[in-house]
């Protein structure tokens, strides 16, 4: 099986945050295997709810061109409920039975084909497809000075601070009250900058998320109320919860981006 990537770059100040990609290859020996199912669906739902883009190719070695195959079915199902999709269709094998997947999640696939191999190579046919993938590069960084300001900057300031009994005596005279009010501003800001002096800071620009509303957000909280239950309790019930809770929450948020 051959993978063909793409990549196409573009500008974007709205989403600076790190994207997972995890490609997965698996192979299943023929046969009845009871636990393969159970095994697989929870596989493949931990790996969508903790990545973004998910590829998984490899012979399966189920006959998910055979309508009314039982464990073809059960398969498809599984897929259909986690919203992966499933791009190879035709012949993969020597018996004219497609075996060998790609299967995706949160990724384009395009241009799948399948190429009839020699029968001294494999009784498998090559398998290959385009990946079109987006690399983001970020915007010019934003700076602007700012103070670093602890718990212990206020006993420092003080300690550092001069005696100002002399100034604080002269402001009675409305006369010179001015003049003393700025002498003890500057005295205040010279006092500061020796304990936190300005220092230039990069500052992370908000991502504006028009598509993030109300429901996403509630959808979010409640996957994250699962997620601690189940890692407090690590009862199953909890973590069935948690898994379709998340994939509301991810399929939600994909279909008001796309809007």
């Amino acid at each position: 099986m051959v993978l063909h990537v793409t990549s196409s770059r573009e500008t974007s100040i709205n989403d600076k945050s790190p994207m997972t990609f995890v490609l997965a290859t698996v192979y299943r020996p023929p046969g009845h295997h009871t636990d393969f199912l159970q095994e697989f669906a929870d596989f493949i739902s931990e790996l969508v709810l903790a990545t973004d883009k998910v590829l998984i190719v490899g012979d399966f070695n189920i006959h998910v061109d055979i309508e009314n195959d039982a464990l073809a079915a059960a398969f498809t199902d599984i897929l259909n409920s986690i919203e992966v999709r499933q791009h190879v269709s035709g012949p993969t094998h020597c018996r004219n039975h497609t075996l060998d997947l790609i299967l995706s999640h949160g990724i384009d696939v395009n241009t799948v084909e399948i190429l009839q191999q020699s029968d001294d190579i494999s009784d498998h046919y090559l398998v290959s497809c385009i990946l079109q993938m987006t690399k983001t590069v970020n915007s010019t960084p934003y700076y602007k000075y700012g103070r670093t300001i602890t718990s212990t900057t206020k006993d420092c300031f003080l300690s550092n601070l001069p005696d100002l009994s002399e100034f604080l005596s002269m402001s009675n005279s409305s006369e010179n009250l001015d003049d003393v009010t700025e002498t003890i501003d500057s005295l205040f800001s010279r006092t500061l900058d020796t304990v936190t002096p300005l220092c230039l800071r990069k500052i992370k620009e908000n991502r504006p998320t028009p598509w993030y509303n109300e429901h996403i957000r509630a959808l979010k909280r409640a996957a994250r109320k699962m997620e601690r239950s189940w890692r407090k309790t690590k009862l199953e019930v909890f973590r069935t919860a948690w898994r379709e809770c998340t994939l509301s929450y991810r399929k939600a948020l994909k279909s008001a981006r796309s809007d």
